[in-house]
């Protein structure tokens, strides 16, 4: 460098359109550095420095977001991307805390949690399943989990509290690609709703305070993090965007383990990257119903049915608990007569509702001859036919498999 030489200094500035912004850098608690744009006038910088160095501002068409982790790309089609550089390279190496913390979130389902792991990397742009982690007792790893992911995906991650997604400006998120949402519990139902759409959703339109709103491609993926297992939002039945995990009491304790796993990021991204490349073609949301349906998103589906269906599978358990059959036959009378002949706010219209919308009975086409409970006589009618399996519940085993 020549003697006396100063290096011309970086310009905060940007011009969007007809909108000045300045960029300024926040560091987050993890040292990872935030940039905000924050709207600057013309006045201003002509008063801070002169009207030539406005000539010097790099000028864009608009705001774009054009994910990738492997390369900077600061515009995309004279448009500014938003998204912003990965802060780690991928090198050999081992990973064996990552490894026992990664075992302890995903469980049985570790390979899907791989999957899902590679595909954040590797693939930005591809929609994911709602990761939940759950959990009553505290110091599970669901923080410790989240603070790796904010660690690994730097500035391109947010963490913010479940009353910003109910908030009419979305700019806290709209840009990141993983939105995480800690200690959730999410009782407004525009709230979930809302959740469940930013889930699937191709586009968003960024409502950021005293700047006009602007739309832009939306490749957000969410991560739900709550104490309250099975109440912490209501997904009905059919719903296949949610891949829930309830997390235990960690078997191993290190203190410094996030610490540990950040020395490791590079060694664990250069595993992703060996891993076997994934096979888009099974589900728009790369996994299968199959692959992340487990009793703990069955526990939170079933805490969503009404109270009456609730309510009819504590009957039926105790029914078939003191009777040694393995199913029944029962009508909607007959239901109303046995259990809520005295209830006048469960009519039988109600619980053939329920019998219909949540445990998905369809009523017989014709009326067959039958013996409704443990009624000797025989009857005709529409019954249905309750099995003993419908009111059993699967456990989820221990899978000790490594994925070396």
């Amino acid at each position: 460098m020549k003697e006396g030489y100063m290096p011309k200094p970086k310009i905060p500035y940007i011009r969007v359109g007809t909108d000045y912004f300045k960029k300024i850098v926040k560091p987050d608690r993890f040292g990872i550095d935030r940039i905000e744009l924050k709207r600057w006038t013309k006045e201003t910088l002509v008063f801070d420095h002169d009207k030539k160095y406005l000539y010097s501002i790099p000028t864009y068409d608009d705001f774009i977001i054009e994910p990738n982790n492997d390369k900077k790309q600061p515009s995309f089609h004279n448009c500014y991307n938003m998204y912003r550089d990965f802060p780690h390279t991928p090198k050999k190496g081992d990973w064996p805390w990552t490894f026992i913390l990664l075992k302890h979130i995903f469980g049985t389902q570790f390979k899907s949690g791989m999957i899902y792991l590679k595909t954040l990397y590797e693939h930005p742009k591809q929609a994911l399943p709602v990761l939940v982690l759950v959990s009553k007792t505290r110091q599970t790893g669901k923080s410790t989990f989240l603070d790796w992911l904010n660690m690994l995906f730097g500035a391109n991650m947010v963490m913010i509290e479940p009353d910003v997604i109910g908030s009419t400006f979305n700019g806290e998120y709209a840009t990141s690609n993983i939105i995480a949402i800690d200690e959730t519990i999410l009782d407004k139902q525009a709230a979930v709703e809302k959740i469940k759409s930013l889930a699937t959703k191709k586009f968003i339109s960024v409502n950021v305070k005293q700047v006009a709103q602007f739309t832009l491609p939306f490749f957000g993926k969410i991560i739900m993090a709550s104490n309250n297992e099975d109440k912490f939002m209501r997904i009905d039945d059919e719903e296949i965007r949610f891949w829930v995990r309830k997390i235990s009491t960690p078997k191993t304790e290190n203190h410094n383990i996030l610490n540990d796993m950040v020395d490791e990021i590079p060694a664990f991204l250069h595993y992703l990257k060996t891993m076997p490349e994934i096979d888009f073609s099974k589900s728009r949301m790369v996994l299968t119903e199959d692959q992340i349906k487990n009793e703990y998103l069955d526990a939170v589906k079933k805490e969503s049915y009404s109270g009456l269906y609730k309510e009819l599978c504590e009957l039926f358990t105790d029914y078939f608990d003191n009777n040694e059959v393995d199913s029944v036959n029962a009508t909607v009378l007959d239901i109303k007569n046995k259990w809520f002949a005295r209830d006048n706010n469960t009519s039988a219209s109600y619980i053939r509702r329920v019998l219909k919308m949540e445990f998905k009975k369809d009523t017989p086409a014709r009326p067959f001859s039958y013996s409704p409970f443990d009624d000797i006589n025989k009857k005709f009618g529409r019954a249905f036919e309750f099995k003993l399996t419908e009111f059993t519940t699967k456990t989820d085993k221990e899978d000790e498999s490594a994925p070396f």
